[in-house]
């Protein structure tokens, strides 16, 4: 069995202004002859910078993406920000 899905991991706040890191959760389960294997990862994709002065996301490029695509692509981003 494998599942891949995007989230909202925990933002983190620092000096006036939050980081939101989204990230690739990947799940992987397999059994053979009586044993169980499991392996997850991780993968950061974007970064969400909330500032007072507005909100701006990043990839892992470093490249600036549109908030709005972002927050109807990713579940639970909107209420976050």
């Amino acid at each position: 069995m494998e599942k891949k899905e995007i989230i909202v991991d925990t933002p983190v706040e620092y000096s006036g202004f939050t980081v939101i890191p989204v990230v690739q959760v990947n799940t992987r389960c397999f059994s053979k002859k009586k044993r169980l294997s499991a392996f997850c990862a991780k993968k950061p994709l974007f970064v969400v910078i909330v500032t007072e002065s507005g909100i701006k996301a990043f990839d892992m490029d470093g490249s600036l993406v549109e908030i709005d695509k972002l927050i109807d692509a990713v579940p639970g981003l909107g209420e976050i920000i």
